[in-house]
């Protein structure tokens, strides 16, 4: 076995996280589940004595990151006394005047990459060497490549391409063409920016988030593991990876069908059974209703209602429709006030305002009474 590595990177290490309840408590907590993350790949790299680390951007979410957090990594990537640690910065932890990596003295076996033109550092001892570019800046509509093109690969090292950017032809955030970079010879490319994990066989992987970030982040995180053996008779590197899962709260996001025959204890009952009791205390909840109501019921309350029963809820009720007869509603009421509103906003060209319009309007006298 020539080397082995692992691969990891947009931890966002210091995000301010946002809830629609109780933010700050839920904040915390999530703030603690990428620290939980951070030393749980520290720890791994540590027992398995793995010789080599890539970082591939974003290891903190913004350039006014605490000191306290840069300390607290810096400190965990100096007690790999074993393992080379390589990093590149990316759009969120960019390298300019107020880089975090320029507050505190990092260790002598953590190599950062600190210019938006590629370069590299060899490490003899595994002979592997590893290209790459850091962010100075927060946009990049094109890649550097000019100097990418100015690369000339030692077939007799290992060489490790690192990138923090989007496979994209077009793209605000450093756009990779899989080609140009194919073309060049690279054993491995290890990629950052896009929070889900993904490996070719060709040996290009986004490392993905160490844990979900948020409701658009589904799926297994963790990090990737790489081995690397020589065919000597081949004269060529075999790459082999795998994945590391981290245990953490995902992100469930959960449509339920309503009819206008569930009564308000059935909407409360059917968001209940989504799942199973230890699964609702554990992970974050998005319930998004659909379907006809009965126009008596108002959800105002729903997520109060729901609260003790899951570790973190909220509700999307903007699909529901009341089940009403507008066209009888109208004709009922055609004589007097309500019936006048309701042929006026029945004049609204644009068809989804008009709608929105009509079903507020009808709640709203619902609730008051008027209807």
């Amino acid at each position: 076995m020539l080397t082995r590595f692992v691969h990891t990177g947009d931890f966002h290490l210091g995000r301010p996280f946002t809830f629609l309840q109780q933010g700050n408590y839920y904040g915390k907590n999530k703030r603690k589940e990428l620290w939980k993350a951070f030393d749980e790949m520290i720890a791994y790299v540590k027992e398995e004595e793995v010789p080599l680390l890539l970082i591939a951007g974003d290891l903190f979410d913004s350039v006014n990151v605490l000191t306290m957090d840069i300390k607290r990594v810096a400190e965990g990537l100096a007690s790999l006394d074993k393992t080379w640690v390589v990093i590149i910065t990316g759009n969120h932890d960019y390298h300019g005047d107020s880089s975090p990596y320029k507050k505190v003295e990092w260790s002598s076996n953590v190599y950062i990459f600190k210019e938006d033109v590629f370069r590299s550092v060899y490490i003899k001892e595994l002979n592997t060497e590893i290209y790459g570019m850091s962010w100075v800046k927060n946009e990049y509509r094109a890649f550097p490549e000019r100097s990418f093109n100015s690369i000339k690969l030692n077939d007799t090292r290992y060489n490790i391409l690192m990138a923090h950017g989007e496979v994209a032809s077009q793209s605000l955030y450093l756009p990779i063409d899989l080609r140009l970079v194919e073309k060049k010879g690279f054993d491995f490319i290890a990629l950052g920016h896009i929070h889900k994990p993904g490996l070719t066989p060709g040996g290009i992987a986004y490392c993905g988030s160490p844990v979900p970030l948020n409701f658009g982040e589904s799926g297994e995180r963790g990090f990737l593991i790489s081995q690397v053996d020589t065919d000597y008779v081949n004269q060529v590197f075999i790459t082999s990876s795998g994945f590391k899962p981290i245990e953490s709260r995902t992100y469930q996001t959960i449509e339920i069908q309503l009819t206008p025959e569930d009564s308000y204890q059935d909407i409360i009952k059917k968001t209940i059974d989504c799942d199973s009791q230890t699964n609702r205390q554990q992970h974050y909840y998005r319930i998004r209703f659909s379907g006809y109501i009965n126009p008596e019921i108002q959800m105002d309350w729903i997520n109060d209602d729901l609260e003790e029963a899951f570790y973190y809820i909220e509700t999307d009720t903007t699909r529901l429709e009341p089940d009403i007869d507008l066209e009888l509603l109208i004709r009922e009421n055609k004589d007097n006030p309500i019936g006048q509103i309701l042929s006026e906003l029945e004049k609204i060209e644009e068809a989804e305002i008009r709608k929105k319009a009509i079903i507020y309007s009808i709640e709203a006298m619902i609730g008051e009474g008027v209807l």
